[in-house]
């Protein structure tokens, strides 16, 4: 079984790669984001209509080594307009990222 800190480099890796599929099977069911910029949304099926809807060739961002802390693990990237962006990835039980939380480092 793959380590949360292995699982948090996929996705993150998948999501600069656009890989959307792939990105959506490491996801709960129940999966929550929130974004400063769009807000919450809720539930795997409404992530992956937001997915669909995300512009081609996205800023490339240069992600640090992740950090575990319990059940989440936290990723800071530079490259963006706006600073240095943090992610913090929370996995449920099954290891499934059930929470995607992004701002500002």
């Amino acid at each position: 079984m793959a380590s949360k800190i292995d699982l948090a480099k996929q996705y993150m890796q998948f999501q600069q790669d656009q890989k959307r599929e792939e990105s959506l099977a490491l996801l709960s069911d129940d999966v929550t984001m929130t974004n400063p910029m769009t807000g919450t949304i809720s539930g795997k099926a409404a992530l992956q209509a937001a997915m669909a809807n995300q512009p081609a060739g996205q800023m490339q961002i240069n992600w640090g080594e992740p950090e575990e802390d319990g059940d989440t693990v936290k990723i800071v990237g530079t490259g963006s307009p706006f600073g240095p962006v943090k992610v913090v990835l929370g996995f449920n039980g099954s290891d499934q990222i059930k929470s995607i939380d992004i701002g500002l480092a």
